[in-house]
């Protein structure tokens, strides 16, 4: 039972010294942080030194069980905690609502172990004996209160801070510590604007495989990005653009400012993603974040902070056809293709995360899935493939698109008065497609072209 303490005393025991030493607000403060962090290091402490003791096998059957379930609550709880203050900045401790109750039951379950020996030797009893039971009951109550009250002191002051230390703007959202972002369940906004970076990793076991990256701007409609990836399975490259209901595609190279040979004209989203308008970059993830659910809610994981921007943090699961049809970048890995592939990995399970920002935007959003090796057409030894892929949705203003179209349009009306060579691709802007089959190269107007005829119309 002794060895049963100490192991809950160190796990206690490294979440405090990482708080201690990540979250520093700086001045008196961080004595008051320190002591609040080494609270349930205390109560943990108490089942080292005076640790239950019993022979009889009922108790400590029961014993080991109480043990079982304050690790089995505080592992996770305090791997969340560490994570989130070691990883992508300072980030908000207070946690959500359906989290609290985890967190009471890990602290009231250590804190029953932590001092059941305690009570029974005072009173000089048998292990579990009725009253000292009750008593040890009551005990861990109070402790649990005091312990749940460090940790909120210690969120408090850091959410204070983390207020006092807003930027004035950030490009994933408002800053405004006063706005909430919406609720999981609630409707969620595809910006008008943004700037899109997607990456993508393939790993088979425990060995990574194959990287991508795509990266590009969607204003409304229209979208420009070009993409590569690479690894033992593949590599190549694309890019992709759209203006107004035409499209064209290089599925020879990422060169937006290619020779004209290598475009394609093509409707829009010729790679049949998902979602109601073409898009192809975050249009589809949103598709799947933004989709009813009926009785199966998205989990709400709490609100964090990126980049001074709050975002509530959402997951819910999803399965490999549909990652597939949501992140481009990952069909680049598994088939070395842009190509549909159609009802391929339906086996695959997952989940998918995504992040609404106080403007009711998706700006940020996660995926993995995985599944057996023996459904890819790797040509490899391995059990367990692993897909997971980032997007990023930044600088989603809505002013920031009208000029980016202003910008767009007048390139290529100076364009089009000077001559009919197309020059290197602009922000915006594209390359002259190449002729389908024949056709002069005048029978299809370039993206250029385009722009200019959106515009003036």
């Amino acid at each position: 039972m002794r060895l049963l303490a100490v192991a809950l005393t160190v796990m206690w025991a490294l979440t405090a010294i990482v708080i201690a030493n990540a979250f520093r607000p700086g001045g008196p403060v961080d004595i008051v942080v320190a002591l609040a962090c080494f609270v349930p290091v205390v109560i943990a402490d108490a089942g080292v030194i005076w640790p239950p003791r019993t022979r009889e096998r009922r108790a400590r059957v029961a014993l080991a069980w109480v043990w079982i379930t304050a690790v089995l609550f505080t592992t996770p709880l305090l791997y969340n905690l560490a994570s989130t203050l070691v990883s992508d900045g300072p980030q908000s401790l207070l946690p959500s609502a359906e989290t609290v109750y985890a967190i009471v039951i890990a602290l009231y379950f250590s804190s029953f172990f932590s001092v059941v020996g305690l009570i029974h030797r005072r009173r000089g009893v048998r292990s579990l004996e009725r009253r000292a039971t009750w008593l040890t009951a009551f005990a861990a109550g109070l402790l649990t209160v005091v312990a749940g009250a460090a940790f909120l002191l210690v969120a408090a002051v850091n959410e204070h801070d983390l207020r006092l230390e807003e930027p004035a703007s950030s490009r994933y959202g408002p800053t405004d510590p006063d706005l909430e972002p919406p609720y999981c369940d609630e409707q969620l906004a595809l910006g008008p604007n943004a700037h899109i970076i997607v990456t993508a990793t393939s790993s088979l076991d425990t060995e990574v495989r194959g990287t991508a990256r795509l990266e590009g701007q969607r204003n409304g409609l229209d979208e420009a990005w070009s993409g590569s990836w690479s690894g033992p399975d593949g590599e190549g490259g694309s890019a992709y653009r759209r203006v107004g209901r035409v499209a064209w595609r290089n599925d020879v190279n990422d060169d937006q400012a290619a020779p004209g040979s290598t475009w394609q004209r093509t409707e829009p989203d010729p790679y049949d993603l998902l979602g109601t308008q073409g898009l192809t970059l975050d249009g589809p993830p949103y598709a799947v974040a933004s989709a009813p659910r009926g009785a199966i809610v998205a989990e709400d994981l709490g609100i964090d902070h990126i980049e001074g921007a709050r975002a509530r943090h959402c997951r819910t699961f999803i399965d490999g056809d549909t990652a597939l049809h949501a992140f481009l970048p990952l069909r680049w890995l598994l088939y070395d293709s842009s190509d549909d592939p159609g009802s391929a990995i339906p086996r695959w399970r997952g989940e998918l995360d995504w992040w609404v920002f106080a403007d009711g935007q998706l700006g940020r959003a996660t995926v993995e899935v995985s599944g057996s090796r023996a459904e890819t057409p790797w040509d490899a030894e391995g059990v367990r493939v692993v897909l997971g892929a980032e997007l990023s949705a930044t600088d989603r203003d809505g002013a920031m698109a009208a000029a980016a179209r202003s910008t767009a349009a007048a390139a290529a009306r100076s364009e089009a008065a000077a001559s009919s060579v197309v020059p290197a691709a602009a922000p915006v802007a594209s390359p002259t497609p190449p002729p389908s089959a024949g056709p002069p190269p005048s029978a299809s107007p370039s993206p250029q072209a385009s722009a200019l005829q959106s515009e003036e119309t």
